[in-house]
């Protein structure tokens, strides 16, 4: 296959632009322009930069048809829906595991997910979201500090809960976050 050389140029240097528009985090910047959020019932561009405040970022690894996913999707919401706006708080992206895009559309509607989203069009290319996945089964938590470095993971696909917690104590009360 032959690329145009101005494709390629803009390729290698898209996480470059999005640092240089203020993005340092490593692993959302060469995606910044494919995350979306759910407005009302369909999915609409999410700006990066909003995510990328965050003091730590929840890759959500999860799918609807999995029922440990949708066993954990309600504790997860409640921890984000409780915290206190602001930069001292966690932000969820979802790369989700789903079989269509409308899948991931349906799971994020019915569990209420106001979090943002790697486009569903856009999973199976990102491998360097791939490479962050643990490979134990979903749902799958790696969280990643403002520069992109992992500082938790799941080991299993039944320790999302603790991991969640041992994210809510890094923060500590300052967060808003229960951790109950």
């Amino acid at each position: 296959m032959k690329f145009h050389p101005w494709f390629l140029a803009a390729l290698l240097l898209a996480p470059v632009l999005a640092q240089a528009d203020g993005m340092t985090n490593a692993v959302i910047a060469p995606h910044a322009r494919d995350l979306v959020v759910l407005q009302k019932d369909r999915l609409v561009p999410y700006p990066a930069e909003e995510l990328c405040r965050a003091r730590y970022i929840i890759l959500l690894y999860s799918a609807g048809w999995c029922v440990d996913c949708r066993a954990f999707a309600p504790t997860l919401v409640k921890a984000y829906d409780t915290q206190r706006k602001g930069a001292d708080r966690f932000e969820v992206l979802l790369v989700s595991q789903d079989k269509s895009a409308t899948d991931m559309l349906d799971t994020m509607k019915s569990e209420k997910m106001r979090w943002p989203a790697l486009a569903f069009a856009k999973v199976d290319g990102a491998e360097d979201f791939k490479k962050l996945y643990s490979r134990h089964g979903i749902p799958c938590l790696t969280v990643i500090d403002q520069a992109g470095k992992v500082v938790l993971q799941s080991k299993t696909d039944q320790d999302a809960k603790e991991l969640l917690k041992t994210l809510q104590g890094m923060m500590g009360r300052r967060s808003g976050v229960s951790e109950n």
